[in-house]
C-alpha cells in the first residue's frame, strides 16, 4: 500500500483483521489519522545504518522476597 493511498475502508479492513469491528465512524477516523501520523514519523526515521545490534534490549530483574 502507498503512503498517501490510506483510506477509512483500508483502516476499517485492517481493524477487521485484528478483531476491532465495533468501532464507529469518529473512531476509524482517529485511527485513520493516527495511523497516518504513525507511519509519516516512521517513514522519517533514518534505519540506512541500523543493524541487529542497534536493537533494544529489554532487561527484566525479578527479585524474590528471599532475596530482596
Amino acid at each position: 500500500m502507498a503512503k498517501d493511498d490510506l483510506t477509512v475502508d483500508a483502516v476499517r479492513k485492517m481493524a477487521a483483521d485484528i478483531g476491532m469491528t465495533r468501532l464507529n465512524d469518529r473512531q476509524l477516523q482517529e485511527l485513520l489519522r493516527s495511523t497516518k501520523t504513525a507511519r509519516a514519523r516512521r517513514d522519517s526515521l533514518a534505519t540506512g545504518t541500523l543493524t541487529y545490534a542497534d536493537e533494544p534490549a529489554h532487561v527484566f530483574n525479578l527479585t524474590t522476597a528471599d532475596r530482596q
